[in-house]
């Protein structure tokens, strides 16, 4: 029963955010926040903190049990296709699931990157106020792991390009400020 309600909620608060919320906005330097220091064990069984990736880090919150996960997975494994080998890392975090279903998500959706294993949900909590408000989200960190960008519900490869490319050019150094690069 707590899966159900859980999925409940998360669909009420999707539904509560506005399309801003759901589209994001890149946040200036000045108004980013530092991700919080999380770390766990990989669907793969190896152990993996946030700080060990480097560049801007698109982090992806998702579950088995979420249809829009299922939507939006197409896109994000071209996006990590496209953007790898340009210094971005990717990070799936699955929250609220069983290890089963992980895994039978990973295959079949034929997710490329590392995903932390987060049955409690204590990675995703651990972000508090910047981390996701429902389920799928994702955050766009820049080269110095703040949160430059939220976006909730699933996101479309050129939903996430749009942001991710001045954050591409802030960590080459190619802009002062991926803000002013995005308008």
């Amino acid at each position: 029963m707590r899966p159900v309600l859980l999925v409940a909620v998360l669909a009420l608060l999707l539904v509560a955010c506005t399309e801003e919320e759901r589209a994001g906005v890149l946040l200036p330097v000045e108004e980013r926040e530092p991700a919080p220091e999380v770390s766990g064990e990989t669907l793969e069984g190896e152990e993996l903190a946030l700080s060990d990736l480097e560049g801007p880090v698109l982090v992806n919150f998702w579950g088995s049990w979420c249809g829009p996960c299922v939507d939006e997975a197409p896109d994000l494994r071209r996006l990590h296709e496209h953007y790898a080998d340009q210094g971005v890392a990717f990070l799936g975090v699955n929250v609220r699931d069983s290890e089963q279903g992980a895994q039978r998500f990973v295959e079949e959706q034929d997710k490329r990157f590392p995903s932390l294993f987060d049955p409690p949900g204590e990675i995703a909590a651990a972000f508090g106020g910047i981390g996701p408000q429902a389920m799928p989200s994702t955050l766009l960190l820049d080269d110095e792991q703040r949160v430059a960008i939220r976006m909730f519900g699933a996101v479309s490869y050129g939903q996430v390009q749009q942001h991710l490319e001045p954050l591409v050019a802030e960590a080459r150094g190619e802009v002062d400020d991926a803000a002013e690069a995005a308008r």
